[in-house]
């Protein structure tokens, strides 16, 4: 992927208008620091499940990340808008993240809970000439098994059932 931004930086470009991310398709990968990366998957029952060896890792800006997370959208604009700023309900990122790190907090104090971890993390993106090609590309990196993308949910064989039941089941308590 060929664009790589800090979530914060985003957050100031959406905030002073300046963001320059365009109304395209394409895939993304969010990249979390290595020690909260951790300490959200540590929070999983099924922790073991997980091989940290399909973790993908890289370094930037000297520190250790973890890719966490591939998505796709017919619009990288507004998807990284949802994810950075929108209500919970508008990106499955932010759900999901609030049900592991937030889940007992009230709406106001998760949202400041989950925008700080999201701050500290980096977006990566690349644009497809189309949706279809975005989810084509989506296929591959799941299919392929190289790396493990434990936050998603959606098609996502690249980490055990069991692992996926207990994501479901923890975005399924917030809403008892």
């Amino acid at each position: 992927m060929n664009n790589l931004q800090s979530a914060a930086l985003i957050r100031q470009h959406i905030k002073d208008r300046s963001l320059e991310v365009e109304k395209r398709p394409g895939v993304y990968r969010w990249w979390f620091p290595k020690a909260e990366a951790q300490k959200i998957l540590n929070g999983f029952k099924n922790r073991t499940l997980i091989d940290d060896r399909k973790l993908q890792e890289r370094s930037i800006q000297g520190a250790p990340y973890l890719a966490l997370y591939f998505g796709i959208s017919n619009d990288m604009s507004r998807r990284i808008r949802w994810h950075i700023r929108g209500p919970f309900k508008s990106s499955t990122l932010r759900r999901t993240l609030r049900a592991i790190i937030a889940p007992d907090a009230d709406d106001k104090t998760a949202e400041a809970i989950v925008n700080k971890l999201i701050d500290s993390c980096f977006w990566e993106w690349e644009y497809t000439e189309t949706v279809d090609r975005a989810e084509c590309r989506e296929t591959e990196e799941l299919a392929q098994h190289k790396f493990a993308y434990p936050l998603n949910i959606s098609k996502n064989n690249t980490v055990p059932p069991e692992w996926i039941a207990e994501l479901k089941q923890l975005r399924a308590d917030l809403k008892k």
